[in-house]
């Protein structure tokens, strides 16, 4: 059963689809463009002062270059959201029932656009959504830098042509999966659970190297910008959704996702 439940997490390098829990939304450079020679308004949950919000600034400030950066609150949002040519990035929890299942708590972040007609705080159902970021529902803080370097990365690349589409992104993936096993691979140690208890039961599925650490320390080297690979896994009450970065460029190497 550990080698089946493995399995599904780490060894599934199969084709993935990239679809709601994927990064990019828009592939059209012109889309970037707008955005490199305009600026990036982003988005505080509580002011700045939350751990969130502070975590967020330092990810920013270290790890996004492609454009230029305001940090505003809900209430300067609210205020300059209708304008269409301003660029948000910004938090946004679901809570949702999906087949007789709550998913609760999962959260994202997405880069959109102005709309017209604004909306109520947390509200962006009608905004152009632009990218997407799956950010978890625990120790989201740990993982920031990496999600926002990753972020940065895709832009990028599409600025420059690597990608266009939803297919190059699934290609570049699948071609990606191979290097998962050729660095070292960090679990936070509350992804363990009562089938994966400890590196000893990993190892009996998953060949490459790893290791399981606090949040405190993967949070360190992600910071540090090591050359090592990061598993990322967002759960709500039905499914788990997988990922794994490399912590020194910000690339997916692995996007998946399964049933508890």
């Amino acid at each position: 059963m550990k080698k089946l439940v493995l399995g599904l997490i780490l060894l599934g390098l199969i084709s993935v689809s990239y679809g709601q829990y994927g990064v990019l939304i828009d592939y059209k450079k012109t889309t970037w463009n707008e955005l490199k020679t305009s600026k990036l308004y982003v988005v505080y949950e509580e002011d700045g002062n939350s751990n969130y919000d502070k975590a967020l600034k330092e990810a920013i400030v270290s790890s996004w270059t492609f454009s230029e950066v305001e940090y505003i609150n809900y209430d300067k949002y609210a205020e300059i959201q209708k304008d269409e040519s301003n660029f948000f990035l910004l938090s946004v929890d679901f809570t949702k029932t999906e087949g007789g299942r709550n998913n609760q708590n999962l959260s994202y972040l997405y880069l959109i656009k102005g709309y017209k007609k604004g909306a109520k705080k947390g509200d962006i159902t009608n905004f152009p959504k632009l990218a997407t970021v799956q950010t978890g529902e625990n120790s989201r803080e740990a993982y920031i830098t990496l999600l926002i370097k990753h972020l940065n990365l895709s832009i990028n690349e599409v600025m420059l042509g690597k990608i266009g589409s939803l297919g190059d992104n699934t290609r570049k993936l699948n071609t990606n999966r191979s290097k998962i096993k050729s660095k070292m691979l960090y679990i936070l140690d509350s992804d363990l659970n009562n089938k994966i208890e400890s590196v000893s039961d990993i190892k009996d599925g998953y060949v490459g190297k790893v290791s399981v650490v606090s949040k405190e320390e993967l949070s360190k080297r992600i910071k540090a910008g090591e050359d090592v690979n990061v598993f990322f896994c967002a759960r709500t009450s039905s499914k788990a959704f997988v990922h794994v970065y490399n912590a020194k460029t910000g690339a997916e190497y692995y996007n998946h996702f399964n049933l508890v």
